[in-house]
């Protein structure tokens, strides 16, 4: 299907980017390509479908040579590709036109494009959305809209390049499924993504290390390699990752990419020693999941009481809206397409040196949440009040934007100054400082987030790395001293090392006394760094407390799409098969390792 030889291509003439790659990719074949952050993963993918040509060497697909203009078409046709970003890719103001651009410019007949775009939007779990406003969607949404019009042109082979990027859990999982079905049926699968467990579902892994080709082959026989991974700037899947870690404690088993056969090995490891009981049922030991917001607290820095809000402004589409609402309408990935209110009686705190955690479904009102934090949206009812004052305030909400400040989905998308210097003194400015106050800001913000003022002061930032773009806008925020700093999908996008390092940066700016709020459709991170967790579904606050607390409820969180973390996972996996592991423990890889090594050798609870 995919034939590349030698390719090599540079974008400035001087550097290349890619560097003699030689891939074969057969039709019908699923492939997933690894690498970390900058090593051409998405260069490569262009190729694919005649975006860019190569400098040197050949890329055919489907046995047509790209750089022939007269096959251009054929091959667009041929190969579809959703981009990273959904906004890129976006081209209509409403979803069905959107998803109906591509099959309209492949010249498919009218009657059969509108049920192309009603299946494409089945996929994706969006019936009944139709008719809404692209602009308005959430991040999910848009990205499984474009991932729509891409399959209602039913290509031949289909390139994703961190088309999960922006998905919640459940909405990943549907990508996965639909990605199988669609290559069960003949369909070529090209997926890059820093998803090991997505790769772990391959044929076949490639592995791309600045512009070449690192290493290649079966999951198995690549992603249990950790040393040479970790040199890659990747991981090994959670489960190998149990795996390695069981071993070093003195157990012998095999590392497998597969959690199913790496909690299959374990119980039988278990088994032979004689620690295997009956089957357990360790989820949702406590069987309340609702929202039980804590007593006032008089160190709260900022507080939602009663807070509703809407993007429909008019009451008679408000009304027409719930009146036209069908259960049967409720799209298959959590959302209703009909629901009025974005965010629905919503009353919590954030506490002055905490760190709050906040997830959620696709949709489910975590962003319009967040822009309730300073001010940018105001509520439809209730109140939000910063320091006891009521954001309703013009100069509350004012003030407020200094206290509490936002860092949006793809940070380095805020960037907008000719210089590092001014992009990250814009805020202190604006707060009327002195030149040496400005000045004294900006050093200490890019010292917080790891750069330098001296070597960075006058480049511009659209010169940097995509990390280092991060790491100043993030600087930009920090420069106006805010009390809270408020993390929407901080680490999407970014290979596994610079994910880590980013959450490592992030919990040191907690040590140092920023409280912390972070979206993340990571339920591992989240349990790793939160004190308190949020979990939001259709616009209300259904479960809230500690990590250990909301976590203990498997059943719940996946009918919301949320799931659990790997560990534990994995544990409440052992402890159906009879595995005595404790039912009330959130277990992180390490302890689960100490905990299953501990009974094999003897010492079970």
């Amino acid at each position: 299907m995919i034939d590349c030889s030698n390719v090599r291509f540079t974008y400035d003439g001087e550097r290349f980017v890619l560097r003699g790659i030689d891939l074969h990719i057969a039709d019908g074949e699923f492939v997933c390509i690894l690498g970390g952050n900058g090593s051409g993963k998405s260069t490569l993918a262009k190729h694919m479908n005649a975006l860019l040509v190569p400098d040197e060497g050949c890329v055919r697909v489907a046995g047509r040579d790209t750089q022939d203009e007269e096959y251009v078409y054929d091959i667009r046709s041929t190969a579809g590709m959703v981009f990273q970003n959904p906004d890129d890719q976006l081209v209509a103001s409403l979803v069905e036109d959107d998803v109906a651009f591509g099959p309209e410019n492949l010249g498919v007949e009218s009657a059969h494009i509108a049920e192309r775009v009603k299946q494409a939007l089945k996929e994706v779990g969006l019936v009944g959305f139709e008719r809404h406003e692209t602009h308005a969607l959430s991040g999910g949404q848009k990205q499984r809209v474009a991932i729509a019009g891409v399959l209602a042109m039913e290509p031949r082979a289909l390139i994703l390049d961190e088309a999960s990027s922006m998905l919640d859990p459940r909405g990943r999982k549907g990508l996965m499924r639909v990605c199988h079905e669609l290559n069960d049926r003949g369909m070529t699968i090209i997926m890059i993504t820093h998803y090991m467990e997505e790769a772990a579902a391959a044929d076949r892994v490639v592995v791309m290390n600045e512009g070449r080709i690192a290493c290649e082959g079966t999951p198995e026989e690549v992603l249990t390699q950790a040393d040479e991974l970790a040199a890659l700037n990747l991981d090994v899947p959670y489960s190998c990752q149990l795996g390695l870690a069981l071993q070093k404690a003195g157990m012998h088993v095999v590392p497998h990419v597969n959690e199913t056969q790496m909690v299959a090995e374990i119980v039988a490891k278990l088994s032979e020693v004689g620690k295997l009981g009956e089957a357990g049922h360790a989820k949702d030991i406590d069987p309340a999941f609702h929202a039980t917001a804590p007593a006032p607290s008089e160190d709260a820095l900022l507080r939602f009481e009663d807070v509703f809000f809407t993007y429909t402004k008019s009451k008679k589409e408000r009304k027409r809206k719930k009146l036209g609402s069908k259960p049967e309408e409720r799209a298959a990935w959590g959302n209703d397409p009909n629901e009025v209110w974005a965010l629905k009686d919503i009353s919590f705190e954030l506490r002055r040196g905490e760190f709050l955690g906040i997830a959620g479904h696709t949709g489910s009102g975590k962003s319009t949440l967040l822009q309730h934090m300073n001010g940018l949206l105001q509520p439809s009812r209730g109140r939000v009040l910063v320091g006891g004052e009521d954001l309703a305030d013009k100069k509350a909400a004012a003030a407020a934007k200094a206290r509490i400040g936002i860092v949006f989905q793809y940070p380095e998308r805020q960037l907008f100054a000719t210089t590092v210097f001014d992009d990250v003194a814009f805020g202190p400015r604006n707060l009327g400082l002195s030149g040496d106050e400005v000045e004294a800001r900006v050093r200490e913000s890019l010292s917080r987030v790891g750069l330098s003022i001296d070597s960075l002061r006058d480049m511009s930032p659209f010169e940097l790395s995509g990390g280092q773009q991060r790491r100043v806008a993030f600087a930009g925020v920090l420069a106006m001293n805010p009390e809270a700093l408020v993390l929407d999908e901080p680490v999407a996008g970014l290979d596994p090392v610079a994910r880590r390092e980013f959450l490592e940066l992030i919990a040191q700016l907690h040590k140092q006394g920023t409280t912390i709020v972070m979206v993340s459709h990571s339920m591992d991170d989240l349990a790793a760094m939160c004190d308190r967790v949020v979990v939001l579904k259709e616009g209300e606050i259904v479960r809230q407390g500690t990590p250990a607390h909301v976590f203990m409820h498997a059943a719940k969180l996946n009918e919301i799409g949320l799931g659990l973390p790997a560990p534990q996972r994995m544990a409440y996996a052992l402890i159906d098969a009879g595995a005595p592991l404790s039912a009330d423990e959130l277990y992180s890889i390490d302890s689960l390792a100490a905990e299953i090594a501990s009974i094999a050798e003897g010492g079970a609870r």
